[in-house]
């Protein structure tokens, strides 16, 4: 499956879930597009603290949509909503992106969005299963780790190889 194949126009019944599955679609946007993605890797402290904070809020979220009962809404049930999630553009060089650090992030959180919206829980009313909560939380704790490595790693320059021409979307 390649990263594009992850976006899409999506169906479903829990709008609890969708709430978080849009939060992290749009973390993952905004991450494709911070500053430190036109670097050649890592993330800034201030992205960092950013990505702190989304992993924090995605936690809490996720903890409100596995603790609560799943509501019995047999009237109101059967409504489909529906999300439309298109690909970032990340800051790239000839269509690659510049930092794969921050492309990781960002197909990261999208996975996390995406297999959100194709769970058993996104056709329930309300809540969320303890299986695809157990998931959900291991995703967003994949997260964090990687955040973690990218932070403890050494900084490297690549000045020779750094590429001055980097663009978001197609040059015009």
């Amino acid at each position: 499956m390649a990263f594009e194949d992850l976006f899409g126009t999506f169906e479903y019944k829990n709008t609890e879930l969708g709430s978080v599955a849009e939060f992290s679609y749009e973390v993952c946007v905004t991450t494709a597009r911070e500053q430190s993605a036109g670097t050649t890797m890592g993330l800034d402290e201030h992205a960092m603290n950013r990505q702190r904070q989304y992993i924090e809020n995605a936690r809490a979220r996720l903890d409100g949509l596995i603790d609560r009962p799943i509501p019995d809404l047999p009237a109101v049930h059967p409504l489909l909503f529906t999300t439309t999630q298109a690909a970032p553009e990340m800051i790239s060089v000839d269509g690659k992106p510049l930092n794969s650090d921050a492309f990781a992030v960002a197909q990261m959180w999208q996975m996390v969005a995406y297999e959100m919206l194709k769970s058993n829980s996104a056709g329930l009313g309300g809540g969320m299963t303890s299986f695809d909560g157990t998931r959900a939380r291991q995703n967003v704790t994949a997260i964090e780790q990687f955040l973690m490595a990218i932070e403890s790693a050494a900084d490297v320059d690549f000045p020779e190889t750094a590429a001055p021409a980097a663009t978001v979307g197609k040059k015009k």
